[in-house]
């Protein structure tokens, strides 16, 4: 049996959608990344999870902050 959609709001189910196709597409990515840069692309998605686990925190908060600990990396990115 289908598991019911917890999600009603239309952009809430855009952003579901969206979401499922971010990691489909990453997925396919994967075998062609280097080693660095998965290290970097995980510390970068650990920050970001961190931060959402954090109850309470306002998402300009978070946003801010993962922007803080991820502009070295994409700025090393930028120069390859």
């Amino acid at each position: 049996m289908a598991q019911a959609n917890k999600f009603s709001n239309p952009k809430d189910l855009e952003i579901q959608d969206l979401h499922r196709r971010y990691v489909a597409a990453m997925e396919d990515r994967l075998p062609s990344i280097s080693d660095e840069t998965k290290g970097h692309y995980a510390s970068v998605l650990t920050s970001l999870t961190r931060h959402l686990e954090t109850p309470g925190k306002p998402l300009s908060e978070i946003v801010s902050e993962v922007m803080s600990d991820a502009a070295p990396l994409i700025f090393m990115a930028m120069q390859r």
